[in-house]
């Protein structure tokens, strides 16, 4: 059974009788501290607040009620403790109290001090401020009366969007087998496989492999390419790259996006991004890629190689399409000697702070 918690001041009480009947009505189970169905545990270390955040991590969904008073533990630790727990959650206002709230808001604007307010209106304010301009949550306000209609139509919402995932869900699971086979994917199948990709919580290899069929099928769409480019996972980004001359198949490509890409590999401390997008950008459109190569930084020494190489593969077209110049200054880059990276410096000045003359920078290989 689905068990969902009342959190909020003493005054809740008002709307108990209501949270009840509605929670038994959709066949759950309803806890609130007033009637003791809260987990503790009575020792000499007892703690309010580690209770209340152990019956937060127990429940299936949370209900925060302003009625008029503000409860400390409320929106100090449990609703701290839902969002860490990724809880569904609710917050309910009564309507007279969120008209006081709008009210103070606009006449104590930041920086305004609200020192001069009775400490209940200060802690209302600073609540709902944090509610809706901190945290960006929705509080959804309700009449006397009205509460268990409110609840109810809340909850069927969530339930509505819990359902949505679990269709979601299924509809991936579903499309697993065909990912190895890009060719039999409909239109719905690469929709599902590209929120597959995209998707920063699904299993890496997951990923990986709905990437691999999106770019078979040349599926992808320029919001979701920005997304993987910007992924957490190492694998999946540097795959992205790989593959994305088939991931970006207009030609010539977007500059702007090469230059993007570039940004990214740019501001990546993963030299793998670099030396994997020298030869695709040089592949997809070698005067374009050139072009964009010029924003690339090299301090790689492994980054510089590779771009030798990959230059001199193209020697015909460049030749061929007069992109001699900019291959050129290219060229002189890989050659360059830059500057000692940092922590050989560190290492240097450690050394001598050892009473140890330190060998002389050799040359870069």
């Amino acid at each position: 059974m689905i068990r969902v918690m009342l959190c909020g001041a003493a005054d809740t009480s008002r709307v108990q009788d209501e949270f009840v009947r509605t929670v038994t009505d959709f066949g759950g189970v309803s806890w609130h501290f007033l009637d003791g169905t809260v987990n503790y545990i009575n020792s000499a270390s007892s703690d309010w607040e580690e209770n209340s955040r152990a019956t937060v991590q127990e429940a299936d969904v949370c209900v925060f009620v302003i009625v008029e008073e503000i409860g400390r533990i409320t929106w100090e630790t449990e609703v701290t403790a839902a969002l860490l727990a990724g809880k569904p959650f609710l917050v309910l206002c009564l309507h007279a109290t969120y008209q006081r709230y709008l009210v103070l808001n606009a006449a104590f604007r930041p920086p305004a001090a609200l020192d001069l307010l009775p400490e209940n209106e200060r802690d209302l304010v600073r609540t709902l401020r944090e509610i809706e301009q901190e945290r960006r949550l929705t509080a959804v306000p309700f009449d006397h009366g009205r509460f268990g209609e409110i609840l109810r139509r809340e909850l069927s919402k969530l339930f509505d969007i819990a359902l949505g995932q679990m269709e979601e869900r299924n509809r991936r699971k579903s499309i697993r087998p065909l990912l190895n086979d890009p060719a039999r994917l409909t239109v719905t199948d690469l929709r599902a496989a590209q929120a597959i990709a995209v998707d920063e919580w699904e299993d890496k290899q997951v990923r990986k492999v709905a990437l691999r069929a999106l770019a078979a099928r040349r599926a992808l769409d320029a919001e979701a390419l920005h997304s993987l480019l910007a992924s957490s996972e190492q694998g999946v980004r540097r795959m992205t790259v790989e593959l994305l001359a088939d991931l970006h198949p207009v030609r010539p490509p977007d500059p702007d996006l090469l230059e993007h890409v570039v940004a990214v590999a740019n501001s990546s401390d993963d030299v793998g991004v670099h030396r994997r997008l020298i030869p695709v950008l040089l592949a997809m459109d070698l005067p374009s890629g050139i072009e964009a190569m010029t924003l690339l930084e090299l301090e790689d020494v492994g980054s510089k190689r590779r771009l030798a190489a990959a230059l001199e593969a193209h020697e015909d077209a460049v030749a061929r399409q007069g992109l001699q110049a900019a291959v050129t200054a290219l060229l002189e880059r890989c050659l360059s000697q830059t500057s000692e990276s940092d922590w050989k410096t560190r290492c240097r000045a450690y050394l001598a702070r050892l009473g140890l003359e330190p060998a002389p920078p050799g040359p870069e290989t």
